[in-house]
Order: structure tokens, then sequence, then C-alpha cells
């Protein structure tokens, strides 16, 4: 009698554990599902967007930075310690 209610209970925690059984998908699996996305389109203000700049004027900027590296190291040379000034014309040999 023991062995029958054992194994009867066994085979009812296996039968109720095994959810494919009914044959139908269960709702919780559309998770995993892709959805399908819209498409992409172009933002409204893409005309609103700043061009790049030209390489004259990249470089132009650059060789005003440099200039103004050099002026400074000048002028900072007289009134501050050596460390400083060389640490300045070490950026700007790297710069260069």
């Amino acid at each position: 009698m023991r062995n029958k209610i054992l194994i009867l209970t066994t085979l009812l925690i296996i039968v109720s554990s095994c959810t494919g059984i009914s044959g139908k998908r269960s709702e919780k699996s559309d998770e995993f599902l892709i959805e399908k996305k819209n498409p992409l389109v172009m933002p409204p203000d893409i005309d609103d967007l700043p061009k790049p700049k030209d390489s004259a004027e990249v470089k132009k900027t650059e060789d005003n930075f440099k200039e103004t590296l050099k002026s400074n190291n000048e002028s900072t040379n007289n009134t501050s310690s050596n460390s400083s000034g060389s640490l300045q014309e070490s950026i700007i040999k790297k710069i260069e």
C-alpha cells in the first residue's frame, strides 16, 4: 500500500511539472519573441546641425594655439620658475 502511494505521488509530481503536455504554448514565452520595430527615419532638424570645418580652418586654429602658447611661454619665463617654462616648452615640442 505504501509503495502504491509513493509511486502515485511521484507520478503526480512528474505530470504536474511538465507544462508541455497540453500541446499549446505558454503565455509567458512571448517575452523572448522578437518584436518588429518601426523603420528608421531622418530627424526633422538634420539641416540645423553644424557643418564640419575645412582643414584650412583647423590648421589656422592650431597655429593660433601654438602662437598663444609661445607668447605665454615668453611672458611667463621672466616671472615664473624654469620648471613651468620647461613644461610649456615640452608641450610645444610635442605639438609640433
